[in-house]
């Protein structure tokens, strides 16, 4: 993924004390990370599903390949919920170092 930018948008919820399905925004962050980040992040899916939360990947076919675009993490008792967005962008400018 060699000049290929990644845009994580991450937001943060919390349950919404009145009902039982939905969430309320708490945070939402945007930044730039390295392709390094992005595979540690995706690497620790497994590690958080054995500790009983809920990981639900969604791909789809971008110019870097068939990649994960949206990340939902939702806690093990189901009181907080992450998620993560990828914007896979192409940019001559941007030079990763590694």
């Amino acid at each position: 993924m060699y000049n290929t930018r990644i845009e994580m948008t991450k937001t943060d919820l919390i349950k919404n004390p009145n009902t039982k399905t939905t969430y309320l925004v708490d945070k939402v962050e945007r930044s730039t990370i390295r392709e390094s980040e992005y595979n540690n992040i995706l690497n620790s899916v497994k590690f958080f599903r054995r500790l009983g939360g809920a990981e639900t990947e969604q791909k789809k076919y971008t110019r870097a390949g068939y990649l994960t675009y949206k990340l939902t993490s939702t806690s093990p008792n189901r009181e907080r919920k992450t998620i993560r967005e990828f914007e896979f962008i192409e940019d001559k400018r941007y030079k990763y170092n590694r």
